[in-house]
């Protein structure tokens, strides 16, 4: 039989090495083989770990090495092919996570403008994988020349988006595995978001962003962020191993960053960010988004979901 590659990032090694199984609520009730995930396709395999596990979200995000690949060989366990365009595409979005001229925000409009072409490829029933590898190419190198981020504070900031994505974080509830009082702190602070006026929510999104923009954590450990955004590239095969709609990928992957800015600011108002909170909170995201799957909206084409992505950048 034909061996493929086997994928083992550096985090996954070291969750395997721990001498004391996780002992946190969700490890509690893991069943057989939990937090491990296998993304099983006929010419690959990635290993990784379920971010729900407060153990595996601390070995994945605070190690600047955590997504060194270790490549084995083994038998495919799956009929599923990852198709070269897949492939392609899913590797240069990784790259554009990674370039070290870009931070996550940047990584993220850098993909969105990847996608954006990728879709116009598709849609003309162009499926050469050469022209992302040469897309993906290019942007990297507007990268280096700095044209990217000229480029991106040229996009017209449309408030709306992110008003109406900072009052539906109203409807979150995060199992947070803090003190009492500090639960029901961020939980009420949450739940106001629903329900404040307009005018009240505005002045809450500038108060949250300008906190966001200028946490100390994230200028002294970068990699947390920039971890966060490759697992989910990663993990996902990003966009999608059978994904039509790249505008709906990225606005699912917006969202999900914007979120966790917004978590982030409003616990740095209960007192200094740490890098144990930011591993708490992603953790009981990843458990409420699992509850809560991102749901496209037919009636958007494309185009139109990824713009609404940028616009939450």
């Amino acid at each position: 039989m034909e061996l493929i590659e086997h994928y083992q990032p550096e985090f996954v090694v070291r969750f395997a090495a721990l001498a004391a199984p996780c002992q946190c609520p969700a490890c509690q009730n893991g069943e057989q083989g939990w937090p491990r995930i296998s993304v099983k396709m006929k010419n690959q395999q990635r290993e990784s770990l379920d971010m729900r596990c407060e153990t595996a979200a601390r070995e994945m995000l605070l190690n600047p090495q955590a997504f060194i690949l270790h490549t084995t060989e083994g038998e495919a366990q799956s009929e599923e092919m990852l198709s070269e365009w897949s492939e392609t595409l899913s590797q240069h979005c990784i790259n554009l996570a990674i370039h070290p001229a870009l931070t996550p925000q940047l990584s993220l409009y850098a993909i969105g403008v990847l996608l954006s072409k990728a879709q116009q490829y598709q849609d003309g029933g162009e499926c050469d994988p050469a022209l992302i590898a040469a897309m993906g190419e290019q942007l990297a190198t507007l990268a280096e020349q700095g044209v990217l981020a000229e480029q991106f504070t040229l996009l017209p900031p449309v408030v709306e988006n992110r008003l109406a994505a900072l009052k539906a974080m109203g409807q979150m509830r995060l199992n947070l595995n803090l003190p009492l009082a500090e639960k029901m702190g961020i939980a009420l602070k949450l739940s106001e978001l629903a329900i404040v006026q307009p005018t009240r929510l505005a002045e809450r999104l500038t108060e949250l962003e300008a906190i966001a923009a200028n946490l100390p954590l994230f200028a002294e450990q970068p990699h947390i962020l920039r971890n966060a955004l490759i697992y989910q590239l990663y993990n996902d095969v990003f966009p999608g191993i059978r994904c039509a709609n790249y505008g709906e990928a990225l606005l699912a992957l917006a969202e999900r960053f914007f979120r966790i800015n917004m978590l982030c600011a409003i616990r740095s108002e209960q007192g200094a960010l740490t890098a144990d909170d930011v591993v708490l909170l992603l953790s009981a995201l990843a458990g409420w988004q699992q509850q809560n799957p991102f749901v496209g909206r037919a009636e958007h084409t494309p185009d139109h979901s990824l713009l609404c992505g940028l616009s939450l950048l």
